[in-house]
């Protein structure tokens, strides 16, 4: 069997947005001015800790407070766009159960639950389609701290779920509400487990693997569904591998695969989280990936009037610039065969073999660089600029140096023809 076209799309694309939004955006890590004992995701506040953990009563009624009135999609997907972003996931559904979708299934949603009144999947759903956006939901299947059935954090149950419990949730919930998300149209979904759990059995999984993939064969099912940990047999059951949060292998994989990472710490908006990354840490992330066969999904966690937070804004505009002039060594390459990874970075090839081209992370005009290849080089140049490069070749290889004018650049590209 071939490999899917929507897949195929994915490994091409290289590089997504991932957003993170909800009703934990608002208390945005802090409650009552406070934060929490246990420091965590900005997302996970329910379950932070103040002592007691906040009551879900209070937690729903933040509800009544959820009006983004700066939301606009078409905003959040052209700042993907411009950010060189070819896909973006969005949270349709976090671990509080809260849905942003007109979902039939629990008025507790966007549309039914707020005064803000609107159904924020669609919405997206359509600002991507206009621009050409790849759009995939995250969606939480096994934690669901709503429903009276749904899965918890391990701290806060005394005793798990047991399955009668689980599967009453399942049946009631996650199943119905995965059914209405394909009814949108979804072609990727980014579900979310990350250890072993006595209530994500292989039936489940496998019920929840081919309900997607029956509805639709081009539909992306991730790793994180819980089989590397709970189902290891239905491994070869999904499509692309996902990695832990802000995990980045060392080596390549041979099969599909991504990392989603965060801006800062936090996932969700926290308003007292300052440890932003620098756009060049960012850009090596993206870049170590790709030359590594994976993708890279960046995560933006929006305040709670629908705004991207300024740190984020620079660096999205940043990363942009600089895809901007190095599109065509990132889109549609596949890592170059070497026999152990360039010291200088990282090395990918264009889909006919015409081109290859050299991630230069660790610049200097004063250190030879040298890569394998046993086909002739007619040219070698600067990608950004056009500069031609002097190089040598030997049987085995490629040596050169990079020019004096690239040493206040940030990653420059070479770019050599081969015949």
């Amino acid at each position: 069997m071939g490999l899917k076209t929507s897949l195929k799309k994915f490994q091409d694309d290289k590089f997504g947005m991932f957003i993170h939004f909800g009703l934990y955006s608002i208390p945005a890590g802090l409650w009552n001015g406070r934060e929490p004992q246990r420091r965590g995701y900005a997302e996970w506040i329910l379950y932070n800790a103040f002592g007691p953990d906040i009551p879900l009563k209070e937690y729903r009624n933040l509800a009544k407070e959820f009006n983004p009135l700066h939301f606009d999609a078409d905003e959040w997907a052209e700042a993907a766009k411009n950010a060189g972003m070819r896909y973006l996931i969005f949270t349709a559904k976090h671990h509080d159960g809260f849905a942003l979708w007109d979902s039939k299934v629990s008025t507790f949603n966007a549309v039914r639950a707020t005064p803000f009144g609107r159904d924020l999947v669609l919405e997206l759903k359509n600002a991507c389609e206009k621009r050409g956006l790849q759009f995939g939901v995250y969606y939480s299947h096994w934690q669901d701290w709503e429903h009276p059935c749904g899965g918890l954090p391990h701290w806060q149950e005394i005793s798990p779920r047991d399955n009668r419990q689980f599967d009453q949730y399942w049946r009631e919930k996650c199943l119905p509400q995965v059914n209405e998300l394909l009814d949108y149209g979804i072609r990727l979904f980014w579900f979310d487990n990350w250890c072993k759990t006595p209530n994500l059995r292989y039936e489940n999984l496998k019920e929840l693997i081919d309900l997607v993939h029956r509805y639709d064969p081009e539909c992306l099912v991730n790793s994180r569904i819980g089989v590397t940990w709970n189902a290891p047999e239905l491994l070869d059951a999904v499509d692309y591998i996902s990695m832990g949060d802000n995990e980045f292998p060392k080596e390549k994989i041979a099969r599909p695969w991504e990392t989603s990472g965060t801006f800062n710490h936090s996932w969700g908006y926290s308003c007292c989280d300052y440890s932003w990354k620098s756009t060049a840490y960012l850009l090596q992330c993206l870049i170590r990936n790709v030359g590594r066969n994976g993708n890279y999904q960046l995560n933006v966690g929006p305040r709670a009037d629908g705004s991207f937070p300024p740190p984020c804004i620079r660096r999205l505009r940043e990363i942009g610039a600089w895809i901007g002039s190095h599109a065509e060594a990132l889109y549609g390459t596949h890592p170059m065969k070497q026999p152990f990874e360039p010291d200088f970075g990282c090395l990918t090839e264009s889909p006919d073999g015409k081109n290859c081209y050299a991630f230069i992370l660790n610049n200097s005009n004063d250190i030879p660089y040298y890569f394998f290849t046993d086909r002739p080089c007619r040219s070698a140049t600067v990608l950004e600029t056009g500069q031609k490069v002097d190089y040598e070749q030997d049987g085995n290889g490629i040596g050169f140096k990079m020019p004096r004018e690239t040493a206040f650049s940030i990653y420059p590209v070479m770019k050599f023809e081969l015949a």
